[in-house]
């Protein structure tokens, strides 16, 4: 897996771009981040959250 580059509002990996925040798991698959879960514990979505890293 590659990060090709980023800029404002994207990431591109593998060749593929993102216009959403994403998780990369340990297992390579890449999934649409779920910012809601983190926005509820912390009151930002700055912080990924724990429950978010199983989902």
């Amino acid at each position: 897996m590659t990060i090709d580059g980023t800029r404002f509002g994207e990431i591109t990996i593998d060749g593929r771009t993102y216009d959403h925040d994403v998780v990369i798991r340990l297992s390579g698959e890449i999934v649409k981040r779920k910012k809601k879960l983190s926005r509820k514990l912390y009151g930002t979505s700055h912080t990924l959250s724990k429950d978010e890293e199983g989902l």
